[in-house]
């Protein structure tokens, strides 16, 4: 039987991830996933591909709010910006995201622990983003849909592969499945976890991200780009994981739930190879 194995949010994007043993869906993405970002002075998001040491901060969900840790400093609470204030758009690769600031001190705080300018800004969830692929007009902050799947089967013949096994969160997965073959999951189409169903939109092609140690921030080989540039092609890229979006757009997530495929290729796409 396949399961639910693992439940990730990502609070602030590109900063590190937050196992959950539950999580609920509401309006079509994950609660508290990618709410928050960091963008540069110039209107830029900024991400671990070109700050590997956002890697280092933590962020936690609070009522009303967020709170970030990061190494040798004191914690940063501030709350969600209020709906009064002007909402910004912000270029999130194909579409423009709604966003708050949340303001001067949170500002200053995020661009001590970062070491470079920048600044806080939360997703306007009251405003819909501009330019969007449809699939995308459920995101909050998220580079795409707002559920990336994971095998935990795939990672481990990845491992096996390598020379040193890593972890799955160099991924950065909202879901991991475990109890299929590995890379099965490239032929599904439609699934179900629980009470909730998804649809596929498209494989997650993998960037140098996933070569940063999420405790550290640092780089220390070029795995798995390495290995997986031997086996997992599609066209000039290489993939793991899936893009999927929610069909249903309420319901509670929680590890150990069962997972089913409601629809399937006949056969792994032969791109991938």
């Amino acid at each position: 039987m396949m399961t639910l194995d693992g439940i990730m949010v990502y609070p602030v994007k590109s900063l590190r991830g937050i196992p959950r043993e539950r999580a609920r869906i509401t309006g079509g993405r994950l609660e508290g996933d990618r709410e928050w970002l960091v963008a540069d002075r110039e209107g830029r998001f900024m991400h671990q591909r070109d700050y590997p040491q956002m890697a280092t901060l933590r962020a936690e969900p609070g009522s009303g709010g967020i709170t970030i840790e990061a190494p040798g400093r004191s914690r940063l609470e501030v709350q969600r910006p209020a709906g009064g204030v002007a909402i910004e758009y912000l270029r999130l690769w194909r579409r423009l995201a709604p966003v708050r600031p949340a303001g001067p001190d949170a500002d200053d705080w995020i661009t001590a622990a970062l070491g470079v300018p920048a600044r806080l800004l939360a997703f306007a969830a009251d405003a819909q983003p501009l330019e969007a692929p449809s699939w995308e007009m459920d995101a909050s902050l998220q580079d795409a849909t707002p559920f990336h799947l994971t095998s935990r089967d795939s990672l481990d013949d990845l491992n096996r592969r390598m020379g040193a096994p890593l972890p799955m969160n160099r991924f950065r997965p909202n879901l991991v499945v475990r109890g299929a073959p590995p890379y099965q999951e490239d032929d599904w189409r439609r699934i179900r976890i629980g009470e909730a169903r998804f649809r596929w939109i498209k494989p997650c092609t993998r960037c140098k991200m996933t070569m940063t140690d999420q405790e550290t921030g640092e780089r220390p080989s070029l795995e798995p780009l390495r290995t997986l540039a031997t086996y997992r092609r599609l066209g000039p890229e290489v993939t793991f994981g899936h893009y999927l979006a929610a069909e249903t757009p309420s319901a509670l997530l929680h590890v150990g739930q069962e997972v089913s495929v409601l629809a399937a290729l006949s056969k792994t796409d032969p791109a991938l190879s």
